[in-house]
Order: C-alpha cells, then sequence, then structure tokens
C-alpha cells in the first residue's frame, strides 16, 4: 500500500471513547497508517432512579417511549428485563422514537421498529422534526442518561403534553488511565485528539487543567461529533477543527482522514 493511501501516516490519534466502538476507531486509524490510543475519558453504569418502579408499572399508560442514545436502550430494557411482559411493545399501542442511527440500530436487536428518528441527530431537531411531520403524543417516555439534556421533554410539555423522563443510566470518568494521557500530553506525544460528547471532552480539560497542560493541549487538533461537543470545546477556549456533518464515529474518522491529507498535500504537515 502507498503512502499516499494511508492519510494518517504516522499521526498519533487520542480515541477517548472505549467499548466496541472504541475498538473499531482504534482499528480504521491503525489501516490507514496512524497510531491510536485509547484513554476512555467516559464509561456507563446503571442508575436506580427513585420513580423506576412508577415507570415500570404505567408503561402501558405511553404512547411514545423516546430514545435518545443506544446507552438509553440497552439500559431502559436492563432494568425492566423479568418485570414487563415484552408483548406490551408488540401490541402497536406503544411507538418508538429514536435520536440517531446507532440508537436505531440498538432498538432493533430488540426485533422493535423505530416510527420516528430526524435526519439531523440532535436533540433540537428531533422536536422540530416530529412536530412538523403532524405527531403527537399526549405522554411520552423517555429513558435517558444523567447528563441528557431535557430538550425533547422541554419541547412535548410547552405543548401541554406529559413528558417523563426516566433516568436509567449515569455516566462517570474512569479514572484509571489518568496518568497515560498525562504522560502522552507531557510529551507531545499526540496530533489529533477526537471526542464523542461533551462528557469526553470536559473530563478531558479536567485532567489538562489539573495538571497544568494548556499549553501541551493547545497544539493538538480536536475533532467532535455533533454540534453540542463542538459548542463545549470552544467554550473552553479551544478550536474545533473537524465536525462531521453526520453525528457518528465513522463520518468523524472519515473528516479527520480528510483534514489530515489536505494538510499533508498544502505542506503544512
Amino acid at each position: 500500500m502507498r503512502s499516499r493511501e494511508l492519510p494518517l501516516k504516522g499521526k498519533h490519534v487520542l480515541i477517548t471513547r472505549g467499548g466496541e466502538q472504541g475498538e473499531k476507531f482504534c482499528m480504521d486509524v491503525a489501516s490507514s497508517g496512524g497510531v491510536p490510543h485509547m484513554v476512555p475519558l467516559i464509561d456507563f453504569r446503571a442508575h436506580h432512579d427513585q420513580n423506576a418502579s412508577y415507570f415500570v408499572k404505567t408503561l402501558n399508560h405511553y404512547e411514545w417511549i423516546i430514545f435518545t442514545s443506544k446507552n438509553g436502550v440497552h439500559y431502559f430494557f436492563q432494568q425492566i428485563k423479568g418485570l414487563v411482559d415484552e408483548h406490551l411493545f408488540h401490541d402497536g399501542n406503544i411507538q418508538f422514537a429514536v435520536v440517531g442511527e446507532k440508537t436505531k440500530e440498538a432498538l432493533h436487536r430488540y426485533r422493535l421498529p423505530s416510527r420516528f428518528m430526524p435526519n439531523v441527530y440532535t436533540a433540537e431537531d428531533f422536536a422540530r422534526e416530529f412536530f412538523d411531520q403532524g405527531l403527537t403524543g399526549k405522554k411520552v417516555l423517555i429513558p435517558k442518561g444523567n447528563l441528557a439534556s431535557t430538550t425533547i421533554a422541554d419541547s412535548f410539555r410547552v405543548r401541554g403534553f406529559t413528558a417523563d423522563e426516566w433516568i436509567v443510566y449515569e455516566t462517570y470518568y474512569p479514572s484509571k488511565e489518568t496518568d497515560k494521557l498525562v504522560q502522552m500530553l507531557e510529551e507531545d506525544l499526540l496530533d489529533v485528539a477526537a471526542f464523542t460528547s461533551p462528557s469526553t471532552f470536559n473530563h478531558f480539560m479536567k485532567i489538562v487543567n489539573q495538571h497544568h497542560l494548556t499549553k501541551h493541549a493547545k497544539q493538538l487538533l480536536y475533532a467532535a461529533i455533533g454540534t453540542v461537543t463542538k459548542r463545549t470545546i470552544e467554550q473552553s477556549g479551544y478550536t474545533t477543527h473537524i465536525c462531521p456533518k453526520t453525528f457518528t464515529i465513522d463520518d468523524m474518522f472519515n473528516e479527520i482522514c480528510l483534514y489530515v491529507k489536505k494538510q499533508v498535500d498544502e505542506g503544512k504537515d
């Protein structure tokens, strides 16, 4: 394979997401000639909501169940396992909506179809497109993470509908690899840092600030998924160099390749 076919040749890329997605991202970077460094700055665990028993008992009262992430799908079904007759979801009385393609795929693993998904994968666009299509829901349930916004719920409430938010999982910072990240920043080893959520960047900045690494962090190229993550990076005084129009890790990887290749072609490497 010729070097021109390796757009990330010699580039060190920080991957802040773990799990299957992080592993695939690592393989993509390596296959493009780059050197991946996976340091998960976000992880998830089940959350016990004090209203959980109420939501379980009244599931059949909801017209829509809206998922904003694949984690919401996973932890929702984990929470109701053994407590709810699965036939409840197949009689057509409850419809499902998702914010993005990955969430849709997660729902399909439970053999359930999504009735609605916005063209742009944000909470704001979900709300606008949902009502623009003439869809309605007097009572909806939104299983979500503890850091997720209330945008979708608020859009229903201002129209006089009931929108209940069930916190089924929580986001936390896995600190076990902090030393590894600090060392890479101190040595200026990294070229690109990729962030999949505001939380991953906020945890990154916590490390940067605690260890006085701002000078080193400013030298990186920053890639972000989504307008909210992009905004979070820029509000901290950093530049978002790469932000794909479609909010997926695959698209972010492709945009990183294009950006770095353009730099090389222009002699800015």
